[in-house]
C-alpha cells in the first residue's frame, strides 16, 4: 500500500506539472505570433513561470519520498 501512494502521489503532481508546463509554453508561443516585438519578455516571462511550476513538481517529490520513507 505504502509503494501505491508513493507512485500515485509523484504521478499526479508530476502528471498535472507537465500540463501546466505545455499550457505556459502554448501561451507564450501564442504570445510571440501575436506580437512578435514582445519576444524577449515573453521568453523572461515564460521561463519564470516554468520554473515555478517545475518548483512545484520537486516539492510532489519531496512530499512522495515523505510518504514512502516517513510511515
Amino acid at each position: 500500500m505504502n509503494d501505491i501512494a508513493f507512485g500515485l502521489t509523484y504521478a499526479i503532481g508530476a502528471g498535472l506539472c507537465g500540463i501546466g508546463l505545455g499550457m505556459i509554453g502554448a501561451g507564450a508561443v501564442q504570445a510571440a505570433g501575436r506580437n512578435p516585438e514582445a519576444l524577449g519578455d515573453i521568453r523572461t516571462l515564460m521561463i519564470l513561470a516554468m520554473a515555478f511550476v517545475d518548483a512545484l513538481a520537486i516539492i510532489g517529490l519531496v512530499v512522495a519520498l515523505i510518504v514512502k520513507f516517513v510511515q
